[in-house]
């Protein structure tokens, strides 16, 4: 489960990403994508963490700034 989460949030950062490179962000959106490539980069860092418990606190911190990512995106555009 912890594997398809942090995928999940490492593909919205992917997507994110692309589409900074495409220039699809305007000056309103672009902290929503940021947002959301910085939970990719909190969805890899659960790779890296080896303790469980703080494992799962930078999992649901990737989540939560999925989400807002996402739905600020969606919001302002």
């Amino acid at each position: 489960m912890r594997q398809t989460v942090a995928y999940a949030t490492i593909f919205v950062a992917v997507m994110a990403t692309w589409m900074i490179f495409i220039g699809q962000p305007t000056p309103t959106t672009f902290p929503w994508y940021a947002i959301s490539i910085l939970s990719g980069a909190c969805g890899l860092s659960t790779y890296v963490v080896r303790e469980p418990r703080p494992r799962l606190y930078v999992l649901a911190a990737a989540v939560v700034l999925a989400v807002v990512g996402v739905t600020g995106i969606f919001i302002t555009d």
